[in-house]
């Protein structure tokens, strides 16, 4: 249907003349619609009939309610909308009624409106208790914004009188409340017709102009029958109590959450100041007293030093604020709980003690020189509620630092003093290590162990935890290291059997009610001056590099297998040539391959030959989270230093064996009180090897000119395992280990692939 002609009724007049010509009412100019005297009569017909039932005016109420668009049923009759209309679709019913002038039909005009319609006394209460009664502040604005009606809530809320709002701009009346934002906003729903909801707006209302407000705002668009824009209602709720209350949550939250893991006292009173900042105050200060700064050297004292020094400042550059470090004043209020201090040319300042158990821990000095707001009784509750967590978490950080002082002096005592050293092990290693007892080092551990023959053992070792418990699984599981390495085991063995030790250690922690379960890295490595060998296992990830003589060097000796007290595959092993002047690096943890220390300190050990010297440099620029490296560097073992025999599985083979071993002692330059002890325990060793040993049988002395020792092995292929015991007096054997014990150093048994080899060591004057 082509567009229609403007209807005169739309227009607010009737062929020219009736009561649209007549003011309109309640203030609103240029109302139009139907004639009559009163604006709700005219505005609740959703369509008007001629007398004929021909449709002269159709709404877009009319639409919607009817689901019909004006352009088919204007100028149509009525009835016409049996044909239109899906009356299954209609949620809503339809009153067909005359149009009503001053009380009096007019003549020729109907009209229809949605079913059940609200009388019009009711329609105009229900208004007046609107803008009366209604706790939500309501403002009906014009297409210039300008106010043309508030109801009594806005009125309270803004503590402005009614006359200095009507007839005036929106945004000059609230100038207090960011009015450039408002209005961009109001001009927004007035050109779109899309509503705004809950847009938050803050000032300080005149009512109460020491307070910050926040007021949530809502605005719609009010429309003609024609959709045509004739203003905006804005409604506004006071939610200041609501947002303040969830900024004061927010502050707790983010205080729990970022000062939770921290174990240091003064971070614990930066983070408070940080999120003081700017919901409770714009300058916050804490300073603490000398316990928590000092650690567990202040508990010493006889008098409790309650000297406050500044510790934090947010923002950093805040005026009229102490530099951190300088003592601050103490108040004689600071013993009990927030108070607020006196109106000062600084502003407000709320102060809130730091205290424990009746200790004063701290103060916490809150201000709003920025802004005029006073503090009030929630923000008392905050400052306890946040002074209560910090001086929770600064006693726990004072507690922490305390034990982990314990861990690292009990664990330099028990591993190695001081931090870098350079030395020789066995005459066989030049060994160099750095030991650094902190951080993660309170569960690291370093060792070398001399073994048989000449053999040396190295090993590297950390606990997964910081503090007194792990000190102490470090020293168990180092103790057991070295009780296991005595046995002479091969390494990947050593480290399922100290796999074994930490699962029962961890299951005795999980008795006790320890957290964490204990898992452990370790590397083993058994260096062999004779063979040129070494044999090398891991549990974990740690750092195993090898430098040769040529220069070469090996980054990825063995897999990253899983931790000792971890399920898992078998730890990785390896035996690797190591000739004179190879060098081995451990480290107590993962390093990258590529990290420039690394690198210095392996071109350093594996570069031309005088700079191949184990320097304490080199390692002391290792990272610092290495907090034990361990460096061994192979000597020459001099071949005259070492005898090896085969000897035949008969008895009368002991007395060439003895022969030799005097001949070689005596090529050694030992002293004939040195020598016979020798002989002595080759014999009985020899002796009992031929009768419950098993050929092939061996016999090698070995010297060692560093540490005065010759060494005594016989190996035979039998798997029986040799027994000490006393012999009684009538017995003529079951003397000879106990003769070798007697007259040696050591002794001990070591087992083979096939086999196994008794040995002793002898100490001889040089």
């Amino acid at each position: 249907m082509a567009e229609r002609e403007e209807s005169p009724v739309e227009n607010g007049r009737e062929d020219g003349t009736g009561a649209a010509d007549r003011p309109a009412p309640d203030g609103l100019p240029g109302s139009g619609g139907i004639p009559g005297p009163g604006a709700r009569e005219r505005r609740g017909a959703v369509a008007v009939l001629d007398e004929r039932g021909v449709v002269v005016t159709w709404s877009r109420a009319a639409e919607r309610l009817l689901g019909v668009d004006r352009s088919l049923i204007v100028g149509r009759p009525v009835t016409d909308l049996l044909t239109e209309v899906v009356v299954e679709d209609l949620s809503e019913g339809v009153t067909v009624g005359p149009v009503l002038d001053g009380g009096e039909a007019v003549p020729g005009r109907w009209g229809l409106w949605p079913a059940g319609p609200l009388p019009g006394g009711i329609r105009s209460g229900v208004l007046e208790a609107v803008f009366t009664q209604s706790p939500v502040g309501l403002h009906v604005v014009d297409a210039d914004l300008r106010v043309l009606r508030v109801n009594s809530a806005a009125v309270g809320m803004r503590g402005i009188p009614e006359r200095e709002i009507v007839g005036r701009p929106f945004t000059q009346v609230y100038e207090r409340f960011t009015p450039l934002p408002v209005e961009g906003t109001l001009r927004q729903v007035l050109t779109s017709g899309v509503p705004v909801f809950d847009r938050r707006v803050s000032g300080y209302p005149r009512v109460d102009p020491l307070r910050e407000h926040i007021f949530s705002v809502s605005i719609f668009r009010l429309e003609d029958d024609a959709g045509r824009p004739l203003g905006l209602v804005a409604s506004a709720v006071d939610v200041t109590a609501r947002e303040r209350a969830r900024d004061r949550l927010a502050v707790l939250h983010l205080v729990h959450e970022r000062m939770g893991l921290l174990l240091d006292p003064v971070r614990c009173a930066r983070e408070l100041a940080r999120a003081a900042v700017p919901i409770l105050a714009d300058v916050a200060t804490v300073a603490l007293t000398a316990p928590p700064l000092h650690g567990p050297d202040a508990d010493r004292s006889r008098t409790p030093d309650e000297t406050l020094r500044c510790v934090a400042v947010w923002p950093p550059n805040a005026d009229a604020a102490p530099e951190v470090g300088t003592e601050v004043a103490p108040d004689g209020r600071s013993g009990g709980g927030p108070y607020i201090e006196p109106q000062s040319a600084g502003g407000p300042t709320l102060v809130a003690p730091i205290m424990l158990r009746g200790a004063l821990l701290g103060v916490a000095r809150f201000s709003r020189p920025a802004r005029p707001d006073p503090f009030e009784g929630d923000d008392l509750h905050l400052a306890a509620d946040l002074a209560a967590h910090t001086a929770v978490c600064v006693d726990n950080a004072r507690r922490y630092e305390h034990s982990h002082a314990v861990a690292l002096a009990l664990q330099g005592n028990l591993v190695r003093r001081g931090g870098t050293t350079v030395g020789t092990g066995g005459g066989t290693l030049e060994t160099a290590h750095r030991y650094l007892p902190t951080g993660l080092g309170t569960g690291a551990w370093f060792d070398v162990i001399p073994l048989s023959g000449g053999r040396i053992a190295l090993t590297v070792g950390h606990i997964a935890g910081v503090g007194p418990d792990a000190t102490a699984a470090m020293v168990q599981l180092r103790s057991a290291v070295q009780a296991l390495a005595a046995l002479d085991l091969d390494p990947h063995d050593l480290l399922a059997r100290l796999d074994d030790v930490t699962r029962r250690l961890d299951e005795e922690r999980s008795a006790a009610g320890s957290g964490e379960p204990l898992t452990a890295q370790c590397v083993y490595a058994v260096h062999d001056p004779v063979a040129e060998t070494c044999a090398i296992a891991r549990a974990g990830r740690q750092t195993v590099l090898v430098g040769r003589p040529d220069g070469s060097r090996r980054t990825r000796l063995l897999e990253e297998t899983t931790a000792l007290g971890q399920e898992g595959p078998p730890f990785a092993a390896e035996e690797i040539p190591l000739p004179v002047g190879s060098t081995l690096v451990l480290l107590s943890g993962h390093a990258a391959t590529d990290d420039p220390a690394l690198t210095e300190l392996a071109e350093r050990l594996t570069g031309p030959p005088p700079a191949r010297r184990l320097s304490a440099d080199a390692l002391d620029a290792l990272p610092a989270d290495q907090a034990a490296v361990l460096v061994a560097r192979t000597l020459a073992l001099d071949p005259a230093d070492v005898a090896e025999w085969d000897i035949a599985p008969a008895l009368s083979a002991v007395a060439e064996a003895r022969r030799r071993a005097v001949a070689r002692t005596g090529e050694w330059g030992l002293t004939e009180d040195a020598a016979f002890p020798i002989e002595l325990i080759v014999s009985e060793l020899v002796t009992n090897a031929i009768r419950h040993g098993t050929p092939p049988i061996r016999l090698r002395l070995i010297r060692n000119p560093a540490d005065h020792t010759v060494t005594c092995e016989v190996s035979d292929a039998g798997a029986a395992a040799p027994h000490l015991r006393r012999a009684r007096a009538a017995d003529e054997g079951g003397r000879g280990l106990f003769i070798s014990g007697e007259l040696s150093d050591r002794w001990g048994v070591r087992w083979l692939d096939e086999g196994k080899t008794v040995w002793t060591e002898s100490a001889y004057d040089p």
